[in-house]
């Protein structure tokens, strides 16, 4: 293995090439040490904690994913299930709330990460520092770089499918690893794989996991030589070990020391302390040939998304929950409304007791002999339904359907689509719109940009740092904190009523000053300061700042046009003076000239030498 670091592990290079090299078969490894007893019952010991913490969200997210979403949902992990190919979706009889929850999630995905624009803008935190040419092109260089990155990487896919998630169960966290062949991987753990915890800070800092890979996987993943004994036993079977699956236990945590063992209890370190955090992989409930995988991290490698979170609660809530009554609703409904029309077109039928084992039949075609001497019906609908009283329970249906697509705002996301009545007459007016709509999102944005964009692009930035894709940081810029800045297309949406405000606020402005200058009075403008308000609004609809000039540079271009002006004047003078001489040389007086008689020359008006 070529080793990126001293602390690269085997799955940031795995790949078929890697694999081909794993050997047919291998010895036993080293039995388990006493530091390994103590790592693994403490990961046990709190992957059970976890567990017990996540119970009640777990059910409450079969009951999502039953209605909405099931195939992002794991009820048990256990190995070698032969059933997942079953349908999943036997429960969804009416599907707005999946089609709602997929618009919300493309909205989203659109909205915050689009992969064919840019979302983000790398910037510095002070602003009051002015950066030079160094600078800036440094931080245009990296964008671009990070963008580069991001699109031949799965990012996008994965937050595809983090936005569903989020969506559907409130929660979806995504791991960011370091990958030899596309510089990051992301990986989506579903529903019913992880377990959260969050720190003294309430934001998520540990993260572990359950889920099954087969023994080719596993020696993909790990190598052959960091597997236990139960994993090369399998191999060494050949191909009718490979598939067998077993079930991997994953754990990130902060790195602090375990309490030691034995008479001199010697903390245990997992990982070198100078790393933040560690990560270990494990065989679930397997205590014997150490761990698969051991790592530390110098920033946190996985982030969680959450919609809207309480207290110390370390997973979220989200639309689909809001929404979980009315889907619930709008599929029994659905049900009995199939079940009417079934009755109308199928009804259930009586004969008289002569009839019994006798043939009969209700479909097309077919002939049924009944008795009817002596006034008996013979064969006839029990029930008799009433079509016209089928539309209450269509209207209340359309109803319910649009309360599910509200809940997941489907409203905003196919805002200009679904616009009924009077269209907007102009900007101004759309805008306002859009406003409205974006109330109820905006929560969420702000944490998404908290707890998962900013997070995950510093990460990127310092996974392409350590591998020297960046280049080096000017002087300008060393002792100067970054920040990132989010140019969505949600997040321009909301700063638009600022825009709205600033060209409202400019237009009346006009209108006054016309008004003051026809009345004579001092011009209202006077108290703008046009220049900040223009550098303002560009700001705000994210104009890229190399468009425009820098204080200095504005400063110097007006000295160089005053400059031209007063040179311009001082020609315009002169030019006036030489035709003002010529005028007076070609006027005669007497028998001089205007200009002669002007200097004192011979021939002045009223006589003189």
């Amino acid at each position: 293995m070529n080793a990126l670091s001293s602390n690269t592990v085997h799955y940031e290079e795995m790949s078929p090439t890697l694999l081909a090299a794993q050997p047919p078969s291998t010895e036993r490894p080293a039995p388990k040490t006493k530091e390994w007893s103590r790592i693994y019952a403490h990961l046990e010991g709190r992957l059970q904690s976890l567990r017990n913490w996540r119970y009640s969200w777990w059910i409450y997210w079969q009951v999502l994913a039953q209605f909405i979403l099931p195939r992002r949902f794991k009820w048990l992990i256990t190995a070698n299930t032969m059933w997942r190919g079953s349908p999943l979706n036997n429960s969804i009889i009416d599907s707005t709330a999946t089609l709602a929850m997929q618009t919300c999630a493309s909205g989203l995905w659109t909205g915050l990460t689009s992969p064919s624009r840019p979302w983000f803008k790398l910037g510095i935190a002070l602003p009051w520092v002015e950066l030079d040419a160094d600078g800036k092109a440094w931080i245009e260089d990296t964008e671009q770089r990070v963008y580069a990155v991001l699109g031949q990487s799965n990012f996008y896919n994965a937050m595809a499918s983090a936005f569903q998630d989020v969506a559907t169960f409130g929660t979806a966290p995504i791991i960011i690893y370091e990958d030899a062949e596309d510089v990051i991987r992301i990986y989506n753990p579903c529903a019913g794989e992880y377990y959260l915890a969050v720190g003294g800070r309430l934001s998520t800092d540990t993260l572990m996991r359950e889920f099954t890979l087969t023994v080719q996987q596993i020696v993909d993943m790990f190598g052959l030589d960091n597997c236990p004994p139960e994993v090369r036993e399998r191999w060494n079977e050949g191909a009718s070990g490979w598939a067998a699956e077993m079930v991997v236990a994953h754990a990130i945590e902060p790195n602090s020391p375990l309490a030691g063992y034995g008479k001199t209890k010697t903390p245990v370190q997992v990982v070198p302390a100078h790393f933040t955090f560690r990560e270990v992989y494990w065989l679930r409930g397997n205590n014997t040939g150490g761990e698969l995988s051991r790592k530390g991290f110098n920033e946190r490698p996985f982030m969680s998304a959450r919609w809207s979170v309480v207290s110390n609660d370390a997973y979220g809530r989200g639309p689909g929950m809001d929404a979980l009554g009315d889907v619930k609703q709008v599929q029994l409904e659905t049900a009995r409304k199939a079940e009417f029309i079934e009755k109308l077109v199928r009804p259930p039928m009586g004969a008289n007791v002569e009839m019994k084992n006798e043939p009969s039949s209700i479909r097309p075609g077919e002939v049924t002999y009944a008795d009817t001497t002596n006034g008996k019906k013979g064969f006839w609908p029990l029930i008799e339904v009433q079509p016209q009283a089928l539309s209450p329970m269509i209207q209340d249906i359309e109803k319910i359907s649009a309360r599910i697509e509200k809940c997941f705002f489907v409203d905003l996301f196919m805002a200009i689509t679904r616009m009924e009545g009077v269209q907007p007459r102009n900007e101004l007016e759309l805008s306002k719109r859009d406003i409205e709509r974006l109330q109820g999102l905006g929560p969420f944005i702000t944490l998404f940009e908290t707890e998962v964009a900013d997070p995950a692009l510093t990460r990127i930035m310092a996974i392409m740092q350590r591998r020297k894709m960046l280049k080096p940081m000017p002087p300008s810029l060393q002792k100067v904190p970054l920040k990132l800045e989010y140019i969505s297309i949600l997040r321009l949406a909301q700063r638009t009523a600022e825009s709205v405000k600033m060209k409202d606020f400019l237009t009346t402005g006009g209108a006054a000053s016309a008004a003051a200058k026809a009345a004579g009075l001092p011009d209202p403008l006077r108290i703008v300061n046009l220049d900040k308000w223009y550098r303002r609004y560009g700001e705000v609809g994210s104009l890229d700042p190399a468009l425009l000039f820098t204080d200095d540079e504005v400063q110097r271009h007006d000295a160089e046009h005053a400059q031209q002006v007063q040179g311009q004047q001082a020609g315009a003078a002169g030019l006036a003076a030489v035709g003002a001489a010529k005028s007076l040389s070609e006027t005669q007086m007497g028998n001089n000239s205007a200009l002669t008689a002007l200097l004192g020359g011979v021939g002045r008006p009223g006589g003189g030498a």
